[in-house]
């Protein structure tokens, strides 16, 4: 079995690929468990190799908003995709045509490119859910985003939808909510500035939180991500809902909670690292997405929520000690 993941060098497509390499099968287009003999790790940024691997790797190193890249990529006809590439949202923001290539056309180009139809899982998030919200968005909630990341998503789910009817993919997307701990040096991105509120202090550096103590969000460890894209990829068809879209069950938690958190793993010194002073852009972004996200459909078919802060924290040391 060929599997391919796009975005391989993120630190979600680096927990796949650890825990992919530790499972070492897949389930094929019969439900039947197959070895995984090779993985294709794609992405513009260099791919850490990580894990004891027994199937052979092949690291490709391009951009898949570049048609060309693309096309590659379809010929190897891969069994299996974990589809993670994504652009960030601020920079979706600032440059949409190149992130609707890199969301859309690419996706597109990919199906269309591949000698056979795919079991393809896509990494989708909860920026597709947006407007006024409940308190908790859980299962039947209409996609209405407010950024332009979350409308490329939204279309991305629509398009899977649509080309798995006609049998072109066999194809299942996954909203995931705010992912921690990036490791490395800190980014831009949304969810990387709430990673750094317990990241740079476990480091030793100070940071600055731009959003309230009080502000709740939903989040996931990148291991518990890691766990539920690849049972999403083992359902069979027929016990997927209509649209082929589920939230992951998160955990929600609030800015507190994760440096009370910090303070119980790293002392009262790493959670004095934690200075606040507000962001209003980011402030936004993050009211603007749900505070919770349930899924009883996804629970049933085994996809859990990490049990809390410390826990997440403790998968992160863990991970970072076996480095």
């Amino acid at each position: 079995m060929r599997v391919l993941i796009t975005g391989a060098a993120g630190f979600i497509g680096t927990a796949l690929q650890r825990a992919l390499i530790a499972r070492g099968s897949l389930a094929d287009a019969d439900g039947t468990p197959r070895r995984i003999q090779e993985l294709v790790l794609a992405d513009r940024a260099e791919v850490p190799l990580v894990g004891d691997a027994t199937c052979r790797r092949n690291v490709l190193r391009g951009d898949l908003a570049e048609p060309g890249f693309v096309s590659q990529l379809a010929s190897l006809a891969p069994d299996s995709v974990f589809h993670l590439a994504a652009s960030l949202t601020l920079e979706t923001e600032a440059d949409e045509p190149r992130a609707y290539r890199l969301h859309v056309e690419a996706l597109r180009a990919l199906i269309a490119g591949f000698g056979k139809p795919p079991r393809l899982v896509l990494a989708s998030s909860i920026a597709v859910f947006g407007g006024k919200l409940p308190a908790t968005v859980g299962d039947g909630l209409r996609a209405e985003p407010d950024t332009t990341y979350g409308t490329h998503k939204a279309i991305a789910e629509l398009l899977l939808a649509d080309y798995s009817r006609r049998g072109r993919v066999d194809a299942r997307a996954l909203r995931l909510p705010i992912v921690l701990i990036r490791d490395g040096a800190p980014s831009p991105a949304v969810s990387d500035r709430i990673a750094a509120i317990v990241r740079e202090p476990l480091a030793g550096r100070d940071v600055v939180c731009g959003l309230h103590p009080d502000t709740r969000m939903p989040v996931a460890s990148a291991q518990a991500v890691a766990r539920a894209l690849i049972a999403m990829h083992d359902l069979p068809a027929d016990r997927l809902p209509h649209d082929r879209a589920l939230n992951l069950p998160s955990l929600s938690t609030t800015v507190a909670e994760m440096v009370a958190a910090l303070r119980r793993a790293a002392g009262d010194e790493a959670a004095a690292r934690v200075r606040y002073e507000p962001d209003p852009a980011l402030q936004r972004v993050i009211d603007s997405w749900p505070r919770a996200f349930t899924s009883d459909r996804a629970s049933a078919l085994g996809l859990h929520a990490d049990p809390d802060v410390d826990a997440i924290l403790a998968a992160y040391l863990d991970e970072k000690a076996a480095a």
